[in-house]
């Protein structure tokens, strides 16, 4: 991997519950060359068996970025990818593998950030999480034995980045638009969409989760979010004049 990805790279931790899975973590992002560790509500990071499992990785542990919350962590990012178990998970929208997917994240890395998100021991990533992404990935794993340790995890992806690195020739992926852009994007769209009836305004999310998910699958730039909230933007200027145009004018955003 060259300077720009591994820069661009980073994986992020959320509510990991064990120090010695975070030491492991930060060890597995070592071996396959990567350096930038993020962690949300982490556990005691001085706990000797984080130390212990880290080894020579220990300096990527006191160099990770704390974070309070997912959307603070995920505030500079450009990509999120989010690991999941297929286990008990419907379908909604397509989950790669690592190697399917290996080969477009350091395309994007190129360019822009991309992090790697995993969830708790216990719980994996949350559907809010989850919706939040513009790529689920799951490794495959035997049915009767679906889930990986975190660390293990960590390592089959990062590993797969360095096999496709060595593998692959990569022409320039497009440049996404980035987390804070789609968020803006999302609270104007539930807004409008509240304001002209089609979402509950006592239950807007369960609506929104699946249109974030339409969304997500479209890989959208910034030019497309821009022609997005201007759609938005209109729609909501008709509304407040009434619901009517002038015959033969249109209003451009």
């Amino acid at each position: 991997m060259n300077g720009n990805q591994k820069r661009n790279l980073s994986v992020l931790l959320v509510d990991p519950i064990y120090p010695g899975n975070v030491g492991s973590a930060a060890r597995a992002l070592s071996n396959m060359g990567l350096r930038r560790l993020k962690l949300v509500n982490p556990p005691n990071l001085t706990d000797k068996q984080c130390r212990m499992m880290a080894g020579h990785a220990w300096r990527i542990v006191t160099d990770a970025e704390v974070h309070e919350s997912f959307e603070e962590a995920c505030a500079d990012e450009g990509i999120l990818v989010g690991a999941t178990s297929v286990r008990g998970r419907r379908a909604r929208r397509r989950v790669y593998s690592p190697r399917e997917l290996a080969p477009r994240i350091l395309g994007s890395a190129e360019a822009q950030r991309v992090a790697l998100i995993f969830g708790s021991e216990r719980e994996g990533l949350g559907e809010d999480h989850l919706a939040k992404c513009q790529f689920l990935v799951s490794i495959p794993s035997d049915p009767e034995f679906p889930t990986l340790n975190l660390a293990q995890s960590v390592l089959v992806l990062c590993y797969e980045l360095m096999a496709a690195d060595a593998e692959a020739s990569r022409g320039p992926a497009p440049v996404l638009a980035g987390f804070q852009e789609r968020e803006a994007m999302l609270r104007q769209m539930e807004q409008v969409l509240i304001e002209i009836g089609f979402l509950s305004s006592g239950n807007p999310a369960h609506i929104m989760n699946s249109i974030r998910r339409l969304l997500g699958s479209a890989e959208l730039t910034s030019r497309d979010v821009r022609i997005l909230r201007g759609i938005f933007s209109q729609m909501e200027w008709f509304v407040r004049e009434g619901g009517r145009l002038p015959e033969g004018k249109v209003r451009k955003p």
